[in-house]
C-alpha cells in the first residue's frame, strides 16, 4: 500500500535530520508502507492510497489530490494557535491562510496534534472534527543517558534564523554569558542548529560582548553528535517566547540532561516538574538560573533523573507509533 508522506521544505535533507519528519516516515516504514516523499505539489502522487501531511498551512495541496481520488488524509503537526506574544500565530495571519487551514482541518480524515493544549483549543475554538492528541515521542534507547561525569557545557539548539532564534531568545542567552563567564571561567556555551539569517548579527553580538571564545555556533550538528552533547552537558538552555512541543527539550531530557526553560506553550505538558520552569527570560534571569544549576550538583542529577524517567515513561516510541498504527487503520477502513 502507497503513502504519500508530504511535508514543504525547502531542503529534502531537511527530512533526515529534524528528529520529528524522521520518526514518522520511520514509523511509516515499519507499518509496512511504501512510501513516497514530496515536499511539492509537482511530487505529490496521484496514486496514493494516503496522504500524511505535515502542518495545516500548506495541506490543501495533498488534500486536492485526496479529494478527487477519494483517498485519506491525515495532518499533523503544531498549529501555532495562540501565542502570548502576537505575530507567528495563527490569529495573526492572513485571512486566506486562516481559511486553508480551517479547509484543511474540516477535509482532513484526521487532524493530529502533538501537544493536548493545541488539541483542546483547536477542536474547542474551530470545531475541529477527527481531533487526535498524539504528542511526538523519542527512542530512548538512542537518546540514553550518558554514564560519565558531565562537562562544563551549556547547551543549547535552536535554528538561527531570525525569527527561531528570537523565539528561542538567543539573544538573551548570548547576554547571560558573561555573568556566568565570569562566576564559572570554565563553562562553555553551545548553541547548535543552522546557521540562518540571525547567524552574522548574533556572531556579532557575542564578539561586542566579548565571549565569542567561550560561545560557539557549530551549526547544524549529526544526530549521535547532538545525543553527545546533550549526554556531556551540565545545563540545557531552552528559554522561549512558545513552544509547539518542544522536541529539543524532550530529547535533552531522554539524555538526563538539567533543562531550563519557560512555561510557554505545550513546555509544561513536556518538562513537568523535571527541570527548571523560568518566570522571565532576562540575561539576568537565565545566568542565575545556570549559576544556580552549576553550583548544585545534588539538584542537576535530580533533574536529570527526573527528566529521564519522565521521557521514558510519557513519550517512549511505541506511544506515537501505536496511535499512528490505529488512526491509520481506522481511517483506511472508512
Amino acid at each position: 500500500m502507497r503513502v504519500c508522506f508530504f511535508a514543504p521544505v525547502k531542503k529534502k535533507e531537511t527530512l533526515e535530520y529534524v528528529e520529528f519528519y524522521k520518526q514518522d516516515i520511520d514509523i511509516l516504514h515499519e507499518l509496512g508502507f511504501d512510501v513516497t516523499i514530496a515536499t511539492r505539489w509537482s511530487e505529490i502522487p496521484w496514486t496514493a492510497d494516503l496522504y500524511f501531511a505535515w502542518w495545516w498551512t500548506w495541506a490543501f495541496l495533498p488534500i486536492m489530490k485526496a479529494r478527487l481520488r477519494k483517498r485519506p488524509v491525515l495532518i499533523t503537526g503544531t498549529f501555532d494557535y495562540r501565542w502570548p506574544v502576537p505575530g507567528l500565530d495563527y490569529h495573526s495571519r492572513l485571512p486566506w491562510q486562516k481559511l486553508l487551514m480551517r479547509l484543511a482541518l474540516r477535509f482532513s480524515s484526521a487532524n493530529i496534534f502533538v501537544s493536548q493544549l493545541e488539541y483542546l483549543s483547536v477542536t474547542r475554538e474551530l470545531g475541529a472534527r477527527n481531533g487526535h492528541y498524539v504528542p511526538h515521542v523519542l527512542n530512548t534507547d538512542l537518546y540514553s543517558q550518558g554514564t560519565g561525569e558531565r562537562d562544563d557545557i551549556v547547551l543549547t539548539v535552536a535554528g538561527l534564523h531570525k525569527p527561531n532564534a528570537e523565539r528561542k531568545c538567543v539573544p538573551e542567552i548570548i547576554r547571560c554569558v558573561p555573568s556566568v563567564h565570569a562566576k564559572y571561567p570554565s563553562v562553555r556555551f553551545i548553541v547548535a542548529g543552522e546557521r540562518g539569517s540571525a547567524y552574522v548579527d548574533l556572531q556579532t553580538l557575542a564578539r561586542k560582548l566579548e565571549v565569542d571564545e567561550v560561545l560557539s555556533f557549530p551549526g547544524v550538528i549529526p544526530r549521535d553528535r547532538k545525543i553527545q552533547l546533550m549526554q556531556q552537558c551540565k545545563v540545557y538552555l531552552q528559554p522561549s517566547l512558545y513552544e509547539g512541543f518542544g522536541v529539543a527539550i524532550l530529547e535533552a531530557m531522554s539524555c538526563g540532561a538539567a533543562v531550563v526553560s519557560n512555561p510557554v506553550g505545550a513546555v509544561p505538558e513536556v518538562l513537568g516538574d523535571a527541570g527548571l520552569l523560568l518566570d522571565g527570560r532576562s540575561p539576568e534571569i537565565l545566568a542565575a538560573a545556570v549559576n544556580r544549576l552549576l553550583s548544585d550538583a545534588p539538584l542537576r542529577h535530580d533533574l536529570g533523573r527526573r527528566a529521564r524517567q519522565r521521557a521514558e515513561t510519557l513519550f517512549p516510541f511505541e506511544r506515537r507509533r501505536s496511535a499512528l498504527e490505529r488512526i491509520i487503520r481506522d481511517v483506511l477502513a472508512k
